[in-house]
């Protein structure tokens, strides 16, 4: 046997492997970035409910506050308060990063569109209901996305392994 295609084989087997794992994490990273969302929505809704400070504070008290896995979104929420505090007519769809969707489906962003865009443009009760609006909608996308995270991951890590495996015996052959 030619070790340059034993080498080859195994590199091919690897690669299809780690395809199956990477597409299976896209899947798992969605869920963590929808269960992040849903927390900060949480957060924000108690805040603007009960404390009557201005969108930055409560935007920067929120960022804080998310736990280590979440650092992405608390770094967008930070950074959105210092550039609102920076520009007081600034809004807060203009103040968040363009990338803000990222690790969500075009179904969640639309979801969390119209409270992005509407977020401190309103009275408090308006933007209340839109919150709790945002998180509904929110909360029946996680749940789609643990069903298809379950039905779909393992199949993902599987039909990688199994193809990895295949392609490799096939090259060796």
């Amino acid at each position: 046997m030619n070790p340059l295609r034993a080498v080859f084989a195994g590199m091919a087997g690897v690669g299809c492997a780690w395809i199956g794992a990477r597409m299976a994490r896209t899947l798992s990273r969605r869920e963590e970035t929808l269960a992040a969302w849903l927390r900060a929505l949480e957060s924000l809704e108690a805040s603007i409910s009960y404390v009557d400070d201005p969108l930055p504070d409560i935007l920067e008290r929120i960022g804080s506050t998310e736990t280590p896995a979440d650092a992405r979104l608390r770094d967008m929420l930070t950074s959105a308060a210092r550039r609102m505090r920076g520009n007081r007519s600034l809004t807060f769809e203009r103040a968040l990063c363009t990338d803000w969707a990222d690790g969500l489906t075009q179904s969640d962003a639309a979801a969390l569109s119209p409270l992005i865009r509407s977020l401190g443009a309103s009275a408090r009760a308006q933007q209340i209901g839109r919150i709790q609006s945002a998180h509904a909608a929110l909360r029946a996308q996680s749940e789609r996305a643990a069903e298809q995270t379950a039905k779909c991951a393992r199949l993902y890590r599987s039909l990688g392994s199994l193809g990895g495996l295949a392609l490799f015996l096939c090259l060796i052959g």
